[in-house]
This record gives structure tokens, sequence and C-alpha cells, in this order.
């Protein structure tokens, strides 16, 4: 029960910082927006992607298992900012703010740049400060079952929740089926599997993701303990939508609020993959652990119970 209380919990504060970060994309028009958040994607494309398996063997026929991962993908230095361009607006020739370009923080990045004004009327363009985290957590509850035929389906997610009236509702699933590969060779010693598996992410009203991965597993049981490897890809696809809101000048001077629905989608930088990782196996109880080398390296925790 105190397990469950602590993933809930992570689940919330990953919604927390959806919120969060939906309070600062709103500061971008398209162009600058999509830098801002093109680490949001890579991250989020890696964890989501995290987990599928702890080993090899499928699950004999309808057998199942019940699993909770928590991963940590870390954000590269590189990722932490990013060059922004000013607006494309000017009056009687002349831009609203001086720089052409200023160096800012990423959504994982720490203090936002600033534009500054040639206009008394005005004001500066201060950039939003990102969230300041090295590594980025995600928590998955998933569901297995053993079918014929050498399959195994997977089932994971977490049901659409309000989190508040502004924010909207967040949510995720993902589907996918394993087949073992093994079986087709007469006293193999080593199991091996390929799995496909779709997953959708919701964020409110300002973003939907689509994960896609395919992978190849290997693994070998000694007793207790079964080591486990494998190598996919992944291809990650996030659409964003929301208002934006800026100061604007008319062709005599007049200052005044503008904004428009800003539209885009970005693919995530996060495609091969490799993991290696071990489990610990006491009757029905399995403890696990494993490492991704990814564009954001990524460790899993997880733990479970097989049917």
């Amino acid at each position: 029960m105190k397990k469950l209380t602590i993933i809930l919990g992570l689940i919330l504060t990953i919604s927390n910082i959806f919120a969060d970060i939906q309070n600062k994309i709103e500061q971008f028009e398209s162009e600058n927006a999509k830098l801002f958040v093109q680490p949001l994607v890579n991250a989020f494309g890696t964890t989501m992607n995290t987990g599928f398996y702890h080993t090899a063997k499928v699950l004999k026929p309808f057998t199942f298992g019940l699993n909770v991962n928590v991963m940590m993908a870390f954000v590269p230095n590189e990722d932490k900012t990013f060059i922004a361009k000013r607006p494309d607006i000017s009056f009687l020739g002349q831009n609203l703010y001086e720089e052409e370009t200023i160096e800012t923080a990423t959504i994982f990045g720490e203090d936002g740049g600033r534009f500054t004004s040639n206009y008394p009327g005005i004001t500066d363009l201060q950039m939003p400060d990102g969230l300041n985290i090295p590594a980025v957590p995600f928590a998955m509850p998933q569901f297995n079952l053993g079918l014929p035929g050498g399959n195994e389906l997977l089932i994971r997610g977490f049901p659409k929740t309000e989190i508040d009236k502004d924010f909207g509702e967040f949510g995720f699933w993902g589907v996918g089926l394993k087949h073992s590969i093994d079986q087709y060779i007469s006293l193999f010693p080593i199991d091996i599997a390929i799995q496909g598996i779709y997953q959708n992410l919701y964020v409110g009203d300002i973003l939907k993701s689509t994960n896609i991965n395919a992978n190849l597993q290997v693994s070998k049981k000694l007793l207790m303990l079964t080591g486990y490897c494998g190598v996919g890809i992944d291809k990650t696809n996030v659409s964003f939508e929301y208002n934006y809101t800026y100061d604007d000048i008319d062709e005599i001077g007049t200052i005044f609020q503008n904004n428009k629905t800003v539209e885009f989608e970005i693919e995530g930088e996060n495609e091969v993959r490799m993991t290696a990782g071990i489990r610990y196996s006491i009757l029905l109880l399995k403890f696990y652990t494993d490492y991704t080398v990814s564009e954001y390296n990524t460790l899993n925790a997880g733990f479970g119970i097989s049917f």
C-alpha cells in the first residue's frame, strides 16, 4: 500500500510538472516554443518507451503479471539552453526589441534570457525560466497477460484524471505484443523475443503524444537471477496547441495586446536504444533494475508479481 501511494504521488508530481510546462510554453510563439520544449519531447519519449520487459521469457498462456516501473531520464547539459530569436514585430522599420537572438533556458534549463525593448511603451520581453532539473521522472503501472502461441499482451497506463479546471486532464495508456523467438529453436538455452508497443499521453488541451517502440530482447535465468538486455527503436511525435499573447503595435504607434493560436508538432530525437538489466525473483515477487543508453540515458527500477 505504501509503495502504491508513492507511485500515485509520483504520477501527481509528473502531472504538476506538465501544468507548469503549460504556463511556460504559452509565453512563446511557435519557432522558439519548438526549441524550448524539444528536450521535453526527448525526455518523455525516452521514459515512456522504457520498462517494457525484465525478461525475454514469455508468460505461459493465461498467466499474468502486474508491474510498476519508475524511470529517470537524465538531461544532457547541452539541452538546457537554446538560441531564441526575437519576435518579428517592427514599427517604422525598427524591431520592437534590440537583440536579434539571445541564449535562454529550455524547459529543463535554469534562467530565461531577456530581449531589450526599443520603445518606452513596450516592456522588455522576458523569456520564462526552465524547471532547472537534472533528470525527468516518470512512473508506469503495467499489466502482462500470457497468450497462446508464445505471445504476451502488455497493457500500461493511468486513466485520464482532471488535475484542475485550468489545466484539464492528464493521462496515458499503451498496448503491446511480445512474441517468443526461441520457441522455434529446440533446446535453445537463451530466451529471445521481439516486441512492439503503441502508447499515447494526454496533457490537458495543450499536448498529445504518440510513442512507438519495437525491440529485440535476450535473457538468461540462473537460479533467482535473470540477466536481460535488448535493443530497440523509438519514434515519438508530440503535437502542441495553445494561445499565445504578446505586445503588438499598429501603424500609428498604438501599443496593444494581441494573441493567436499556436499549433505545431515535434518529433523526438530519441531513436535507437540499448538496454541491460538484472532481475531478482523470490517466489512470485520480481525486483529489477536496468539502464538504457539513448539520446537521454535512462535508469529504470521496478517490482512486480507474476502468477
